[in-house]
């Protein structure tokens, strides 16, 4: 068979490593945060934005009789000002579907307004609808050129849709009009992935991208690959209730190349930044411990499509949950640090862990796969997927908690103390 990566570390001795340090350390961040596609700042007519939102909210929700009240006046600028305010409203609740929709309405009143381009374009991103965002962007772009942001969100557009080369232009010209540090960073990712996988063969099937290294990949691993990845997407959309927008990216490396585009810790397994990023050696078959790699970012791409805000400490005890981790060997020695108040409350867990120390990242990664283990066997399949449907509806954690438990915080971390003391 034809080897698929340049020689490099095999799979199996990586994932033996990692799964030893793994008692240490868990697995680690394996997702990275992108870019924010956060909307600009826009003022379309005259009038009050704050007044104009008065009128159109009853009981906190957007009364969308009063839209068409406002419609009825004939002012299209005003129309549109009024689907922007009430769009505006519906995505800070993380409302997404209903923005989208509200900020459509508000482009058939004001159909040359960059600002509306972009502020559909974000949102798409967030939504995972790439290739959508692409024609945003790029209208937007076309009617204010030199508007940096504009460049920015097309160049996020352009390298969530694989097309990097597209990608470091838009962001060269926005740095060109605005210097921005976050642009920066990420035009020299893409500059690293464009010099790493210049010669990457890409196959494109069913819910994936699959990307690799080399002309002649062996078709029999191929097949085995999207067979599997399939069969996960499959399991996953039952199990989490929803499933991606735009097909899933895979990209395979050599432990060298995925050091050098991703600059990810040695002990990694893989990365999610949107794209899968999987380090493989000379594999000639799925082993098992990559079919548990595999799954466990795809779950990060499924809770990232549903949820984009959702809390680190259940969208990394999915993943884990996922690819059939469970607490054995680590419960003991995580009951006493919850006992002592070591271990930080699942309160303290929503924001990212890239910044914790080992044994900081070893008892987060063990509490929350703790916490998904609890309310998998107290409120079972349907109760996960509520929790994830409530905060894909804009519910705070608290809220979307005590919904779906009929308590807070302080309930869950009661409970799950008790639960790992049990499995102690």
């Amino acid at each position: 068979m034809v080897r698929w990566l340049t020689v490099a570390a095999g799979l199996v001795l990586l994932l033996f490593a990692l799964w030893q340090a793994g008692r240490q350390l868990e697995r680690g961040p394996t997702h990275a945060k992108s870019m924010s596609a956060a909307p600009p700042i826009l003022k379309i007519g005259t009038a009050d934005p704050a007044d104009l939102l008065k009128q159109i909210l009853r009981d906190e929700e957007v009364d969308e009789r009063v839209l068409a009240e406002i419609e009825k006046q004939g002012n299209p600028t005003l129309a549109a000002e009024a689907y922007f305010v009430a769009a505006r409203y519906e995505y800070q609740h993380k409302h997404r579907e209903s923005a989208l929709r509200l900020l459509q309405r508000a482009l058939n009143y004001a159909p040359d307004l960059a600002g509306l381009h972009e502020w559909q374009a974000a949102l798409l991103l967030e939504a995972g609808q790439y290739a959508e965002a692409v024609m945003q962007g790029e209208r937007a772009v076309q009617l204010q050129p030199n508007s940096a942001n504009a460049q920015r969100l097309l160049g996020l557009a352009y390298y969530d849709s694989g097309r990097n080369q597209e990608a470091v232009e838009a962001w060269n010209r926005s740095l060109q009009l605005a210097p921005d540090q976050e642009v920066k960073k990420y035009l020299e990712k893409a500059q690293r992935e464009a010099r790493v996988e210049e010669k990457f063969t890409q196959t494109a099937r069913g819910h994936f991208v699959l990307r690799y290294e080399g002309g002649q990949p062996g078709e029999a691993l191929t097949e085995e690959l999207l067979r599997v990845l399939e069969q996960q997407y499959d399991d996953l959309t039952r199990e989490l209730g929803s499933s991606p927008a735009a097909p899933v990216t895979v990209t395979l490396y050599s432990a060298q190349q995925f050091s050098d585009v991703t600059q990810a810790p040695a002990w990694a397994a893989a990365v999610n930044d949107g794209k899968m990023r999987v380090p493989v050696g000379d594999v000639t078959t799925v082993t098992l411990q990559l079919q548990a790699v595999l799954r466990h970012e795809l779950t990060h791409s499924f809770i990232h499509a549903a949820v984009p805000h959702c809390p680190v400490w259940l969208n990394e005890g999915l993943a884990q949950f996922e690819e059939r981790k469970d607490l054995a060997g680590s419960a003991g020695r995580l009951a006493i640090q919850l006992r002592s108040g070591e271990a930080p409350p699942l309160r303290q867990l929503e924001g990212s862990f890239l910044e914790l120390g080992p044994e900081q990242a070893q008892m987060a990664y063990a509490e929350s796969l703790a916490a998904v283990e609890y309310l998998r066997s107290a409120y079972g399949l349907t109760g996960l997927q509520r929790l994830l449907g409530l905060l894909s509806d804009g519910e705070t954690p608290e809220g979307a908690l005590r919904k779906t438990t009929l308590g807070g915080y302080e309930d869950l971390q009661r409970n799950v103390v008790l639960y790992v003391a049990s499995h102690s």
